[in-house]
């Protein structure tokens, strides 16, 4: 593996890069399952309902699928309810041990930004229940700038780089997801390292032309030893 150029600012991918995101599924179907739960329905057996239509796909009509097993109506005004409570939800997450580990270790020679596409305020209260604010110098949401500039718009990067005081080539963007993570930054020349495990969300998918990450690891401890070599 060839070494990175010289990093002064490391900038994270939120869902299945500091945490796994399937964590927040659960979180968010245990959330919807208390909510539907009635008369021989238990939240335990709708929350099994809705992992196994999750599990099985389509993903985008899971409260559809559900709502017909349930024999209730699935009208437009009923599965918008039941987005709104799944991403307004206060989840249940914690960052494990490694994690936070690598975290404190990198705040001691780095500058750390969090920069994450996502629905507000679902992305906030992640980070609220995951304790994130206290670790990172710059955490930008791009639905705040509007849903033109989600990844794989350069604005949000170049804001970070800005605001963290490192030139576009000193700035390293860890994250997953190889359909639009990576586009933005290796635009303006910053370096991009892939995580991938088999609990990502989107393991599966491959690079889009100028996607690619200019590094890959299985694990986030392996990003001590390659911003070190």
């Amino acid at each position: 593996m060839s070494a990175l150029a010289t990093v002064r600012a490391v900038v994270f991918d939120l869902d299945d890069t500091l945490y796994p995101e399937v964590d927040y599924v659960r979180s968010g179907f245990q959330c919807v399952a208390n909510h539907l739960a009635k008369g021989e329905w238990t939240a335990d057996g709708i929350f099994e309902l809705l992992w196994s239509a999750f599990s099985q796909g389509p993903k985008d009509r899971v409260f559809n699928t559900v709502l017909e097993q349930l024999g209730r109506d699935d009208n437009s005004e009923t599965i918008a309810g039941l987005v709104a409570l799944y991403r307004e939800h206060c989840p249940q997450l914690q960052l494990a041990p490694e994690t936070i580990d690598i975290l404190d270790q990198l705040k001691q020679d780095y500058r750390l930004g969090l920069l994450s596409d996502g629905f507000l305020p679902a992305q906030q209260l992640k980070v609220e229940a995951l304790g994130l604010g206290k670790w990172f110098d710059k955490i930008i949401f791009t639905e705040q700038l509007g849903r033109e500039f989600w990844k794989p718009a350069t604005k949000a990067f170049e804001m970070m780089s800005d605001a963290l005081g490192c030139p576009p080539e000193s700035c390293v963007y860890v994250a997953d997801n190889v359909s639009k993570d990576f586009i933005g930054p290796n635009q303006l020349g910053w370096q991009s390292i892939r995580l991938i495990n088999e609990r990502q969300v989107h393991s599966d998918i491959a690079p889009v032309p100028g996607g690619e990450p200019g590094f890959v690891i299985r694990k986030l401890s392996e990003l001590i030893y390659l911003l070190k070599s």
